[in-house]
């Protein structure tokens, strides 16, 4: 059965934002990091990605249900998988098999807590701006200091052994509700996202963001990502919001799916407003700037671009 309806919990160590957003629907947020979702359906619940490993996510999970929990991967990025090596069953898309056996490279982990440093060193300007003027964030939903200090660097995501694949159009039957996997390359070769049915509710991964879209890595492909895009954007009619796994903005509604592939049709066309920036393996980007949410790509030589500051 499902649980605990409209409810907001507090986890014993403080590091997850945990709130029930629609019914048997929850966030599993690391504010500032990355978003986890839980679904309950009637006989099962699916771990929607299982957040950076820096603190166990499994006792959350187990303090909204005691039904039996699968994870299912939107991808193999280390943010999305450091909390797997807690469950039993795995099913991620099957070009994220041999990705997730693998431990997480230490020299990424390193990087990630230096950019988190740099990121709790901005925080007080702008929870003072926020405080004053805007209100945005309410003080449960504010980044936490970081669970790993890089004096103290013991983080660890081991390599684990998916139980399952998630290929396009597969249905994970949860009871009374299923989430229809659909390959979305681009991010990554091996990327989803889910759609919560008969609920309307898409999963976004990170195929689409509230903030800054990473298609800079070397496995991106800004092609790939562009048809994803428009897949997704198909989909609108179908769905009455999209959540997302990071940034501080969770939800969208179903028209920001358009909004993410005509502006990335515009990347590709060259009318795109570009600014530079690093991302968060601190590495040098082109970062294409749209309304709500940017575009991250590698750089290259592109004197025609126009620049924004």
């Amino acid at each position: 059965m499902r649980q605990r309806r409209g409810k907001i919990l507090q986890n014993a160590d403080g590091w997850f934002r945990v709130r029930e957003v629609e019914p048997g629907i929850w966030l599993l947020a690391e504010p500032g990091h990355v978003n986890s979702w839980l679904v309950v359906g009637d006989t099962q619940a699916a771990l929607i990605d299982s957040g950076m490993g820096v603190r166990p996510i499994r006792p959350v999970v187990e303090a909204i249900t005691n039904l039996p929990v699968l994870v299912v991967n939107t991808h193999s990025h280390f943010d999305h998988i450091g909390g797997n090596h807690e469950f039993e069953q795995i099913l991620i898309h099957p070009d994220g098999v041999s990705l997730v056996a693998k431990d997480v490279p230490r020299g990424l982990l390193e990087e990630y807590v230096q950019y988190a440093e740099e990121m709790e060193q901005a925080l007080p300007s702008y929870l003072e701006a926020d405080r004053r003027f805007f209100f945005s964030l309410a003080p449960a939903d504010e980044p936490r200091p970081f669970a790993i200090r890089s004096e103290d660097n013991n983080w660890r995501i081991p390599g684990t052994r998916a139980s399952g694949v998630l290929s396009d159009g597969y249905v994970v039957d949860l009871g009374g509700r299923t989430l229809q996997v659909i390959a979305t390359p681009g991010h990554s070769p091996d990327h989803v996202a889910l759609l919560l049915k008969p609920d309307g509710v898409l999963f976004a991964g990170d195929a689409v963001s509230t903030g800054a879209v990473y298609v800079q890595w070397p496995e991106s492909n800004l092609e790939t990502f562009a048809r994803s895009a428009e897949r997704l954007a198909a989909l609108s009619k179908d769905i009455h919001v999209v959540l997302v796994h990071h940034w501080l903005r969770y939800a969208a509604m179903p028209s920001f799916l358009s909004d993410v592939a005509e502006g990335t049709q515009e990347l590709i066309l060259g009318r795109a407003n570009f600014r530079t920036n690093r991302d968060c393996s601190g590495a040098k980007v082109r970062e294409a700037v749209f309304d709500e949410f940017s575009i991250y790509l590698p750089v290259t030589e592109s004197p025609s671009e126009k620049v924004v500051q």
